[in-house]
């Protein structure tokens, strides 16, 4: 971090020593963030997927010119299980780190004020 503030201050730009901390930190809880948001979304669709299996009135409604979305639902049934599960792990890594970012901006916030 030192030498990224020297070259950043050599190049021109004077910056203080908190900023560029906070703003890697704000960037990484952003980006954890939306990977969340992403995860959310993920396990909805495949949580909407295996209701839509599970309830053969759902299924049936599925035009039959559609017989790929029919035949793709059923058999991925047991995969996106799985894939529940592992969205579940990437959201709580996710969440756990954002808390960790939060815990990171308060200090810096702290420790310069």
């Amino acid at each position: 971090m030192k030498n990224l503030l020297e070259l950043l201050n050599t190049l021109g730009f004077q910056i203080d020593e908190p900023l560029p901390g906070f703003v890697m930190v704000s960037l990484s809880f952003l980006v954890l963030l939306c990977l969340s948001l992403f995860n959310v979304i993920n396990i909805c669709i495949y949580l909407l997927s295996i209701f839509i299996v599970s309830h053969e009135k759902f299924l049936s409604k599925i035009p039959q010119e559609y017989v790929f979305i029919h035949k793709l639902l059923i058999f991925y049934k047991n995969i996106r299980i799985s894939f529940i599960i592992y969205e579940f792990i990437i959201l709580s890594l996710c969440l756990s780190f954002m808390i960790y970012c939060c815990y990171d901006i308060v200090s810096i916030y702290v420790h310069f004020k």
